[in-house]
């Protein structure tokens, strides 16, 4: 199941927000922050000259403020009802009556915090493009194996869990078991991480809900990852393992989010230890990201083989030629 949420609706002025301990909201709004907005300057110190989504306002901005009426505050671009949705005051300092005005009428969230503007800004150079990235949800189970974040899907029953708990008993670290959260990282490439209510949870069936957290440490579970890799598990039978090419792998492109990244099919058959071809796997993965593809080495060393025997069998049978001619 591959589930991509676009957050077309958006996140709120609390959500964008939630990580500030102390925010006191003087207004609220209706308005939405979306994964759009990267194209312009997120969030940064008010400037009566510019439009800002997330605006701080420090002690610095305040003579400016106090010194407008409402009627000019409301044609500032610095309150433009259109793209201003949060207006935060920071250093405990109190917004004067005409700024509530204004963004009452103009649907603008204002807040107040203890915070320094400094503090806010690096709240939001850390949070902010991850609190509103676009977003999908991919059933799987998702690990980082030799620091590569490897995601293995596959049907219902094929055991991905099970693989996934003997990767972390071989030193690996889970990110997330059954439902795995990815969003467009500020690079463009997607980052993996668990929803709060399963984070160090997995299931196996026979066995129920296992604490990876509790059995293994911390060290065991990851927050977060970058998305390299994906293995598909499909079950097959010997006669399907037969077929299959043995000199290429099986690699396609699989997409999320509008970004491909490198999937490996992998076949389930009995006495297959999944867990060695998936750390195999991502060896070979970043053997391929450096440059190195051995599948392609071996033909190509294969074929030069092939020819040089066939140049020196070539030359054999003109000496022998040459021979008899002499001879005769």
């Amino acid at each position: 199941m591959n589930t991509e949420r676009q957050e077309q609706e958006g996140v709120s002025p609390e959500r964008v927000m939630d990580g500030v301990q102390e925010v006191d909201w003087i207004s609220s709004s209706t308005k939405r922050i979306r994964a759009q907005h990267h194209a312009i300057k997120l969030f940064g110190f008010l400037n009566p000259l510019r439009e800002t989504p997330v605006c701080i306002v420090t002690e610095n901005e305040l003579e400016w403020l106090f010194s407008q009426t409402e009627q000019s505050l409301g044609a500032s671009p610095a309150f433009d009802p259109e793209k201003v949705t949060i207006l935060v005051f920071c250093d405990n300092c109190r917004p004067n009556p005409a700024v509530i005005s204004v963004c009452r009428k103009h649907n603008i969230a204002l807040a107040r915090t203890r915070l320094t503007g400094n503090d806010i800004l690096d709240y939001l150079q850390l949070h902010l493009s991850r609190v509103i990235a676009a977003r999908g949800i991919q059933h799987g189970v998702f690990l980082s194996v030799m620091n590569v974040g490897v995601l293995i899907i596959g049907a219902s029953g094929v055991g991905k869990s099970e693989v996934a708990m003997d990767l972390v008993q071989r030193g690996h670290q889970l990110v997330a078991d059954d439902a795995v959260e990815t969003y467009r990282g500020e690079q463009g490439g997607l980052i993996g991480e668990c929803p709060d209510a399963l984070k160090g949870y997995i299931e196996i069936r026979g066995l129920g809900i296992i604490n990876i957290l509790k059995m293994f440490g911390p060290s065991a579970v990851l927050d977060s990852c970058r998305l390299q890799l994906v293995i598909d598990l499909i079950d097959a039978t010997n006669s399907e393992i037969r077929k299959v090419d043995r000199l290429a792998p099986s690699l396609k492109d699989w997409e999320m989010l509008g970004v491909k990244v490198p999937c490996l099919t992998m076949l389930v058959a009995p006495g297959r230890n999944l867990s060695v071809l998936v750390e195999a796997a991502v060896r070979d993965h970043l053997l391929r990201v450096d440059g190195t593809d051995s599948s392609a080495d071996f033909i190509r060393a294969h074929t030069r083989s092939l020819e040089t025997g066939a140049e020196e069998r070539g030359a054999e049978k003109q000496d022998e030629h040459t021979c008899i001619g002499d001879d005769l």
